[in-house]
């Protein structure tokens, strides 16, 4: 276990920056093998993070502020205390608080710890799977953190104890997850749709098929381009082809860079592609908007 020393660190990221890939050191850490701990303070804190591993996060007392996480991109959310959070890796996690309260998070090496998970909850590997989680209080995750605070907070703490406890809670943060699936499900929240459309905003140039996105919020695909649609107006897919037909309109007319180029970064497989969807969404040609500028 390493620990680095707490010093007084300005908890703020430019939201006009491209996010950045790690987790900043705010406050008290705790490097183990299959995850990162971290004790942040208090403060004002402003974050524009994409992480590669999936993030969890539990706080310690209200929370108010701006987030990818409430939905709808970035958008106002509240949050009582000892609620907690997880993300999938890749999820876009935006947002400020004036006076955030100090909080408990973890950066998760998943596949690293999906047998843990799975045997701690008693289901199958094949099962768990790192999705969007928003998680209430109950008195089992609200006393393994309490006692993990305590814990980071002791000079003398002991290393293993402290991963016994942060192994445990990790475990629990996605028993959610378990209890949703097995429970038959006839609408999706908006919240969980609107998290999907951050998720889609900030990785275009990914995976954005019905199989990924169902799984990303753990319901089957069919449940999901019914909610979907219900919610947006149209199907998962539609609405895809169009973010990334936006999107590369807008790099045409603002970049100098080759339609290959812009095909590839906004998700289409070729340029090809992209002119089809081009053709078909804006009833005109990237070649043609390119000429235009």
């Amino acid at each position: 276990m390493a620990k680095r020393p707490s010093k007084s660190r300005r908890q703020i990221i430019p939201q006009a920056r491209p996010p950045v890939d790690t987790l900043p050191l705010w406050g008290e850490r705790l490097v183990f093998h299959n995850f990162i701990v971290e004790l942040v303070p208090p403060g004002e804190r402003h974050f524009n993070v994409r992480l590669t591993e999936t993030f969890a996060s539990i706080n310690f007392a209200p929370a108010e502020g701006t987030s990818s996480l409430a939905g709808d991109r970035v958008r106002r959310y509240e949050r009582r205390p000892y609620e907690f959070i997880v993300a999938p890796p890749m999820f876009p996690l935006k947002g400020e608080t004036a006076q955030a309260p100090e909080v408990l998070a973890f950066v998760i090496k998943f596949d690293a710890m999906r047998n843990i998970i799975s045997g701690g909850l008693g289901e199958p590997a094949e099962a768990i799977n790192p999705e969007v989680i928003l998680g209430s209080p109950t008195p089992f995750t609200t006393a393994l953190a309490k006692k993990i605070r305590a814990q980071i907070s002791n000079a003398n703490a002991s290393a293993p104890y402290v991963e016994a406890l942060a192994t445990t809670l990790i475990v629990e943060l996605f028993r959610p997850m378990v209890a949703r699936k097995k429970q038959v499900r006839t609408r999706m929240s908006p919240d969980l749709i609107n998290m999907l459309l951050s998720y889609i905003d900030a990785n275009l140039e990914g995976d954005l098929g019905i199989d990924k996105l169902a799984q990303l919020v753990g319901v089957s695909n069919d449940h999901l381009i019914r909610a979907f649609k219900r919610t947006v107006g149209e199907p998962p897919h539609t609405y895809v082809i169009s973010r990334r037909t936006d999107t590369a309109r807008n790099l045409l007319e603002e970049t100098d860079h080759s339609l290959s180029q812009i095909a590839y970064a906004t998700g289409f497989s070729s340029q090809s592609h992209m002119t089809t969807a081009f053709r078909k969404m804006l009833g005109t040609t990237p070649g043609a908007i390119r000429r235009a500028t």
